[in-house]
């Protein structure tokens, strides 16, 4: 239970800490202002501040080009474009000729939709059919854009003048459109926001709703960096008034996408995916920064071939997972890692093999006593209601057990790849002797 939480809670940190930072700049902002207003460098730095979130974005979109992650490339391009748009008629400042919705009301409705689309591209690379609808659609949605905003533009009305031309009617029907369409974007009756209409703040819901939910079922940086970029955006097209509400938050928007994807790079690397212990190179980090009294153990999953064989490998998975998960809650002080296929490895720092022998004890026999509960085909089929009612629908337990070896620094083993060797050793005399033991 835990280690559930600690894998929801963890991967948030950085988002709420890049958000929180940002919301007490802005607080602090009138103050800071007056302590730099002499200062000549300072000045000179703040005038290209409305740059750096560019700077922030086109990193973005480098790292998500260099990691094959569609989603972040996408997700920076348009909180580019996004900003651009924002930047320049955030406060109102829209021409004359608008007749059509805002740019305003129109991003802040379009936005977080398209992030909550892009969270189902970060495995995707660019150069597949998805990856290139996504741009045609992103392509669109701009042109869309600048033809409904700005029907009055130079390029957008001599369109229209050709539409009417042709067709006096559709003419009509398109102004009478994109009148209703404003009127539709800019209704703000049920929620009052000055910058935001009620339709955009459904639409941020239902985008937070949904990348929560991914979020929850996976529970991995990238998915706690989209939730941090949807609330980072929203609380910048909500502050409103003059720079540096917005500047600063899409500035964290883009920062929480590089530092997540770093993170999940850096998870990807160390990490197990499969059970979710640390790996092999987390592995063999530990162990160049041991002390000098450390105990290591040998942990073998006993038969796992012919398990595999006899019930597959999805089955044989959920076999490797129940065991990390009880390896998880294994006491002593241990740190646990997944060696590689079905062996596991676990530390016990300052402790001889005479300490860690009554824990590797604890633990074997806990598994001894779990039967596996294997569900058979039949019963993956039927229906809920049916389920239990045929004796075909039952279910198997198979028995789980593991052999242990655990070895220890001494003067016959100098060192830690030396330790770890002679507990393989006596995990090997462990299957030797019959399996499901300890041998020291």
């Amino acid at each position: 239970m835990f280690f559930r939480f600690k894998r929801t809670i963890y991967p948030l940190f950085v988002p709420a800490g890049l958000i929180i930072f940002s919301a007490l700049v802005i607080w602090k902002w009138p103050d800071l202002m007056q302590k730099v207003n002499g200062v000549k460098e300072v000045k000179a730095v703040l005038v290209i501040l409305p740059v750096l979130p560019y700077v922030v974005f086109f990193i973005g979109i480098i790292m998500g080009w260099r990691y094959d992650n569609t989603g972040m490339m996408l997700a920076s391009l348009t909180l580019a474009v996004s900003y651009l748009a924002l930047s320049r008629f955030m406060l109102g400042n829209l021409p004359e000729e608008v007749i059509g919705p805002s740019i305003l009301e129109t991003v802040t409705f379009l936005l977080p939709l398209n992030l909550a689309i892009f969270t189902m591209l970060t495995k995707r690379r660019i150069f597949t059919s998805t990856g290139v609808l996504c741009v045609f659609l992103i392509l669109l949605q701009i042109s869309a854009v600048i033809l409904f905003c700005f029907p009055a533009h130079p390029t957008c009305s001599q369109l229209l003048s050709k539409m009417d031309s042709v067709s006096p009617d559709a003419a009509t029907k398109l102004t009478g459109f994109l009148t209703g369409l404003r009127s539709f974007l800019h209704d703000r009756s049920f929620i009052k926001y000055d910058n935001v209409s009620t339709l955009s703040v459904l639409a941020y819901a239902f985008a937070l709703f949904f990348v929560l939910i991914r979020f929850l079922l996976r529970r991995d940086a990238i998915m706690a960096g989209f939730l941090g970029v949807i609330v980072a955006t929203f609380l910048g097209v909500t502050a409103g008034g003059p720079e540096p509400a917005y500047m600063i938050y899409f500035s964290a928007a883009g920062l929480i996408l590089i530092v997540t994807s770093i993170e999940a790079s850096f998870s990807m690397a160390y990490v197990d995916e499969l059970t979710g212990l640390p790996g092999r190179r987390s592995l063999n980090q530990t162990l160049i920064n041991l002390g000098k009294k450390y105990s290591i153990a040998m942990i073998d999953i006993d038969h796992f071939k012919k398990f595999n064989d006899r019930y597959g490998h999805k089955t044989g998975d959920q076999v490797l997972k129940m065991v990390a998960s009880k390896l998880r809650g294994m006491s002593g002080g241990a740190k646990i890692f997944r060696y590689g296929g079905e062996e596991f490895t676990a530390i016990f720092p300052g402790k001889s093999v005479e300490d860690a022998i009554p824990h590797l004890q604890e633990y074997r026999e806990s598994m001894e006593s779990s039967p596996f509960v294997v569900r058979s085909k039949i019963r993956r089929k039927s229906t809920s209601k049916n389920r239990g009612k045929s004796k075909l629908s039952g279910v198997k337990r198979a028995k789980v057990t593991v052999s242990i070896g655990v070895a220890e620094l001494d003067k016959n083993h100098t060192n830690p790849e030396k330790v770890l060797k002679a507990a393989d050793r006596r995990l090997y005399k462990a299957k030797k002797a019959g399996r499901n033991r300890v041998k020291s």
